[in-house]
């Protein structure tokens, strides 16, 4: 997690390592990031024997929803299934690629870039 701090220090304002148990099979990473722009990333990692199930939940300061990406198996009609990720507070729900934390921080990092561009 340090290595990934470092690498978005300049989005990241604040973190906190929930838990974080690992074994030779599993892990449960959990965690919460705070970005330069208040907004919160949750995020739920675990690796059991039969698979990973993850959440990563991206929310604006005042609790609306940018975007979560998940694996929850309940939207079989995506191409990506289970992968996908809702969309704002609409709930829209679309295809995701997107699957590690990386993915993700890329993701926002991105739309900090393009916030900041429509502000100069």
């Amino acid at each position: 997690m340090h290595e990934i701090i470092k690498k978005y220090q300049d989005i990241i304002q604040y973190h906190q390592i929930e838990l974080w148990e690992n074994e030779p099979t599993t892990y449960r990473f959990k965690a919460r990031i705070e970005f330069t722009d208040r907004s919160l990333l949750f995020i739920r990692d675990y690796l059991f024997p039969r698979g990973r199930k993850y959440v990563y939940h991206w929310q604006r300061e005042d609790g609306t929803l940018f975007v979560r990406w998940d694996n929850s198996p309940h939207w079989k009609k995506i191409a990506t299934f289970p992968h996908h990720k809702h969309v704002d507070s609409q709930n829209n729900v679309v295809e995701s690629t997107e699957v590690f934390l990386d993915d993700i921080l890329d993701i926002i990092r991105e739309r900090f870039s393009t916030t900041q561009e429509t502000q100069d």
